[in-house]
């Protein structure tokens, strides 16, 4: 585990237990804030994430039946987030509590999966920085996406599960398996998980969206991580 590792784990923890009030006492507007971290998550999972399974996937094919495990994955991951988002809207209005525990339940997953990832990946200096800036302002946009509709619930349980998982994810990442077929199911399917809940929240119609923030974000993190990666060799 390195340094950087562990200053990301800690700021991870941080953004799950206080990602409300981070976002409510900014002195930009929500919409903003929002689109910057979906903006920069996406532009992490097409540029960084999923060339990554590509390379995997290329690596394991041999050992493997099909040519597109990993991207089936990715599809499930997907299809499984898209099913919860419609599951939650459904029971809440009658059950609130209900939808908000299913929606904690599959995003205290989610976290560990991530958190897994950056742990396992044991990243350093530079990459560590953009490791750390986009997770960050995805968690930020995961816990304000679930705990806005419920606060007091967040408040009282919810953030507290998401940092708890974040933090066992960094702990089984860093003590478990860091390359394999393990590890590369869990960046194929948390990469497809991502891709819904980003798009699903940062869709024009949603209220609140702010596109010009949401296309500045995507493209600036895309072009500097190409960049660095061309450099660094990443």
């Amino acid at each position: 585990m390195t340094i950087e590792s562990i200053l990301i784990g800690v700021m991870l923890i941080l953004i799950q237990l206080f990602a409300l009030p981070i976002i409510h006492r900014t002195p930009f507007k929500e919409q903003k804030i929002l689109s910057l971290s979906g903006g920069v998550a996406i532009a992490y999972v097409f540029v960084y994430i999923l060339p990554t399974m590509h390379e995997e996937q290329d690596q394991l094919g041999g050992d493997l039946a099909l040519d597109s495990e990993l991207y089936f994955l990715g599809l499930l991951g997907l299809l499984v987030y898209y099913s919860v988002y419609k599951i939650a809207k459904t029971k809440h209005e009658q059950h609130p509590n209900t939808s908000y525990f299913v929606q904690i339940s599959f995003f205290a997953f989610y976290t560990f999966m991530i958190s897994y990832i950056v742990f396992a990946s044991d990243v350093k200096t530079v990459e560590a920085l953009f490791y750390g800036v986009a997770v960050g302002l995805h968690f930020i946009g995961i816990s304000y996406h679930i705990g806005h509709g419920n606060k007091t619930v967040h408040r009282q349980y919810g953030r507290f599960i998401l940092a708890t998982t974040t933090l066992i994810g960094a702990i089984a990442g860093t003590f478990g398996p860091s390359t394999g077929l393990f590890v590369d199911s869990l960046i194929a399917f948390s990469s497809g998980a991502m891709i819904f809940n980003v798009i699903s929240k940062e869709l024009p119609e949603e209220d609140y969206a702010h596109l010009p923030t949401f296309l500045i974000a995507s493209l600036l993190f895309s072009v500097s991580l190409l960049t660095l990666k061309a450099i660094f060799q990443w």
